[in-house]
C-alpha cells in the first residue's frame, strides 16, 4: 500500500520545497510536517488536526486532498489490533462440590485471620516504631522550551518559558497568567493577549520586529490553566501586516487587558457590494479607522446574520453573543450562518479562502494563508446617539 508520509515527502522534494518554506506558506509547525511525512501520527494533537493538516498540507503541493486522507485512515484501520477469538473451551471442574464448598470455608478463614493480624499487629501504632511522615507534592515547575524553527504551535502552561536564539543571544517569553487574558513577560515588561490578537515583537530592541506571536486558545477551565499560541520567526523586513506589541514596562500594567496591545496596521477588509439597510437604520458604508468599516447605522440594535463561505481548507472559530462557540476545520464547499444580537467573534487561519458577508454586504476577509480576527459587533456613538454595525479587524 503506498504511503502517505512518502507521498507528501516526494511531491514536496518534486517541486523542491524545504519544510521551512512549507511551514511559512501554510502556518502549520514544522514539526507537524515532519510528522506527517514520518507518520508519527500521535505527536499531533488529535484526529482533527490530524486530517486538517493532511488537507492543507495535500493542497499545498496540489495533490487531491481526499486521496490523502484516505490513506491516512486505510494506516489506521490496518493499525487496529485484530480481534481475538476464543481458542480453547473452559474446563469444567470435575471436583466434588463438597471439596469445593471445603476450599472456600477455609480460604475465607485465612483471609479474615490475616485481615485481623494486619489491622491489630502490623498496622497498629507502636512506641517504638516510627511514624511516616505525609509528604506534600510540590507542583512541577514550569518547563522551557526552545523555539529553533521558523514557526511553532504548541499549548503551554502558567510558567512555562519560551527561549527564542537570535544573533548569538537567547531572549526568553514567560507565562505568568491565563484567564480571559495571557500575560506573558517578555524583554523589557509584560504583554497582554485576547484570543485571536496577532502581534509582532522586537526582542532586542534594535528597531526591527523578529518574532509574530498569535493567542489561538485559552483553556482556564481546569487547575492547570494552559495556552495555544503560534510563533513564527520574522526573517526579512515587510510591510506591517499585523500591529506592533505595545508591551507595558515591567512595574507598570495597566489594569485593561482587552486594550493592552495597541491596533495599528494595516486593514484586512476592502468593501464590495451594496450595504442592505437595518430595520429603521440607514445604509451608509464608511470605513470610520484603520481596521473598521461601518455596515449601517441604527436607532437601536436589532438582530443581524453573518454568513460565511468555504473556497478551501481553514481552522475556524466563532463566539456568538459570549454563549455558541465552536471550532473546527471547515471543508472546501462549505456554507453556514449566525445569527446574533449584539455581537460575534471570529478567528480565522487562512483568511484567503473565506467568504463573509455581515448583513448583506461581502466583504474580504484577507490573504491567502494569513491569520486574523474579526470582531462583528453594534456600538452606540456617543456623538450621534445612534447605533453603529461596524466589522473591527486585528490580524
Amino acid at each position: 500500500m503506498e504511503s502517505v508520509g512518502q507521498k507528501l515527502r516526494e511531491t514536496r522534494e518534486q517541486h523542491n520545497f524545504s519544510i521551512e518554506q512549507v511551514a511559512r506558506d501554510t502556518y502549520i509547525s514544522k514539526q507537524y510536517l515532519e510528522a506527517l511525512e514520518q507518520e508519527q501520527f500521535s505527536t499531533i494533537p488529535g484526529e482533527t488536526y490530524i486530517i486538517g493538516f493532511l488537507r492543507n498540507y495535500a493542497e499545498y503541493l496540489s495533490l487531491n486532498p481526499e486521496e490523502i486522507v484516505n490513506l491516512y485512515r486505510n494506516i489506521q484501520i490496518q493499525e487496529q489490533p485484530l480481534p481475538m477469538t476464543e481458542l480453547l473451551e473452559p474446563v469444567r471442574s470435575k471436583a466434588p462440590s463438597r471439596i469445593i464448598i471445603l476450599l472456600v470455608v477455609v480460604l475465607a478463614v485465612l483471609g479474615a485471620g490475616g485481615y485481623l493480624l494486619y489491622r491489630y499487629v502490623i498496622a497498629s501504632p507502636r512506641p517504638d516504631r516510627p511514624q511516616t511522615e505525609v509528604v506534600q507534592t510540590e507542583q512541577a515547575e514550569g518547563q522551557e522550551f526552545l523555539f529553533e524553527d521558523e514557526a511553532m504551535t504548541r499549548w503551554f502552561s502558567i510558567d512555562d518559558t519560551i527561549g527564542f536564539p537570535l544573533n548569538g543571544s537567547t531572549y526568553r517569553l514567560q507565562l505568568i497568567s491565563i484567564d480571559r487574558t495571557l500575560t506573558v513577560k517578555v524583554p523589557g515588561g509584560t504583554l497582554d493577549l485576547t484570543v485571536g490578537q496577532d502581534r509582532q515583537l522586537d526582542v532586542n530592541g534594535d528597531g526591527r520586529n523578529d518574532l509574530r506571536i498569535l493567542l489561538n486558545d485559552v483553556d482556564a477551565t481546569d487547575v492547570a490553566k494552559r495556552a495555544n499560541l503560534s510563533l513564527y520567526k520574522i526573517t526579512k523586513a515587510a510591510p506591517p501586516q499585523v500591529a506592533e506589541a505595545n508591551v507595558t514596562p515591567e512595574g507598570e500594567r495597566s489594569g485593561s487587558t482587552e486594550e493592552g496591545v495597541s491596533a495599528e496596521g494595516e486593514s484586512a477588509l476592502a468593501t464590495a457590494g451594496e450595504a442592505a439597510a437595518a430595520e429603521g437604520g440607514e445604509a451608509a458604508v464608511v470605513e470610520t479607522a484603520a481596521g473598521t468599516i461601518t455596515i449601517t447605522t441604527a436607532d437601536a440594535p436589532s438582530p443581524f446574520r453573518v454568513s460565511i463561505s468555504f473556497r478551501g481548507y481553514c481552522l475556524f472559530r466563532y463566539l456568538v453573543d459570549n454563549d455558541i462557540r465552536e471550532e473546527r476545520f471547515f471543508h472546501k464547499g462549505e456554507n453556514f450562518s449566525l445569527d446574533a444580537k449584539n455581537e460575534v467573534r471570529l478567528w480565522i487561519s487562512n483568511a484567503g479562502v473565506v467568504r463573509l458577508m455581515v448583513a448583506g454586504r461581502e466583504l474580504e476577509v484577507g490573504r491567502a494563508g494569513a491569520v486574523t480576527s474579526k470582531q462583528v459587533r453594534w456600538r452606540r456613538d456617543e456623538a450621534s446617539g445612534r447605533y453603529v454595525l461596524e466589522v473591527v479587524t486585528q490580524e
